[in-house]
């Protein structure tokens, strides 16, 4: 299966403009979070071949406006798409997906989305002091697993920690936003240590990942690291 980064913002000048967020394709119909800018969103689709009449599903890993704005885009005469959202998403965001006329899954656990790709159902962290539901797919590979996070505020390694437990497969990659740009190193490290700890061979981190820990996960890494830019597509 192939996972393709459609849209991701990185850097200051990024978040400053709106151009935020992160996207990914899996496979040709599921897609992990819409961007936080709508235009870059769908230019990136038409750039990069993206058929959106073949997505089926959407997984929305949470509901801050970077990951979900090109959402109504992609749901706009589409009622035969479904939409994969935490039960703990505020009540006026699963209102706004209902009117589409979507199927809206609430992923209170482990759900399948289609054979070998699950959500982790959501998974409680923290942003702003305030309680934050996430969830991420977990993709089984000949490999073990691959978890593919959009933010990861409940923790990188919480969220893979949770895959493992509920499939029951070592991880072998984890890619998307780890959500450390402002952790210190020794957090960094200790993510790390424990990612490895549950046998994480490769890592290919992005979006609010840190310019500081994207260092320190390729110097860990080594081969195993995995550089993404926008259009570029990972074999799993």
């Amino acid at each position: 299966m192939r996972i393709t980064t459609i849209a991701t913002g990185s850097r200051a000048w990024e978040r400053l403009i709106h151009r935020w967020g992160v996207s990914f394709l899996i496979g040709e119909d599921i897609l992990l979070d819409t961007f936080g800018d709508p235009d870059v969103f769908l230019r990136n689709m038409r750039a990069f071949g993206i058929d959106a009449r073949l997505i089926k599903h959407v997984i929305i890993s949470h509901d801050h406006w970077d990951h979900i704005a090109g959402l109504w885009y992609i749901l706009h005469n589409r009622t035969d798409i479904a939409v994969y959202v935490c039960p703990g998403f505020k009540a006026e965001t699963k209102e706004r997906i209902r009117s589409y006329g979507v199927r809206v899954i609430e992923a209170a656990g482990l759900t399948c989305v289609k054979d070998g790709v699950y959500s982790t159902g959501e998974i409680c962290g923290e942003y702003a002091g305030a309680v934050l539901y996430e969830q991420a797919l977990a993709i089984k590979t000949e490999n073990g697993m691959t978890v593919v996070c959009g933010c990861a505020h409940p923790g990188v390694a919480k969220m893979v920690k949770s895959a493992h437990k509920n499939l029951g497969l070592t991880p072998y990659l984890a890619t998307g936003g780890f959500h450390l740009k402002n952790a210190p190193e020794g957090e960094i490290r200790d993510t790390i240590l424990l990612l490895k700890g549950m046998g994480l061979k490769k890592a290919a981190p992005t979006h609010c990942t840190g310019c500081l820990a994207t260092r320190m996960f390729r110097k860990s890494f080594k081969d195993g690291f995995i550089a993404i830019k926008e259009g570029d597509s990972i074999e799993v």
